[in-house]
């Protein structure tokens, strides 16, 4: 996904370690991107392929554009996590979620 073909709304797959959630519906991710983290609880419908545990891709929407940067919102409970920031040649190596 080419940095021109951003725009809100837009929805990319990022790369994730995934871990057993608290639910049989729910699962832990932990996403870094360089110097960004995202630690939370997603729902399985969230997950490319929906492992219990191991690597996997989360659903990661674009909710702001900034300069160079793009911001990522995650749909899921964080305790601590804030959108993930990090640069628009950065997040045009992974792919964009088919409808």
């Amino acid at each position: 996904m080419a940095h021109h073909k951003f725009k809100l709304g837009s929805v990319v797959w990022l790369p994730c370690k995934v871990r057993g959630g608290p639910f049989p519906n729910e699962r832990r991710v932990y996403v870094k991107l360089n110097h960004s983290e995202w630690f939370g609880f997603v729902d399985v419908s969230q997950l490319k392929s929906g492992i219990e545990q191991g690597q996997d891709y989360v659903r990661a929407a674009v909710i702001g554009i900034q300069q160079d940067k793009v911001v990522l919102g995650i749909r899921g409970q964080s305790p601590a996590s804030r959108p993930i920031e990090t640069s628009s040649s950065v997040i045009g190596r992974f792919s964009p979620v088919s409808a």
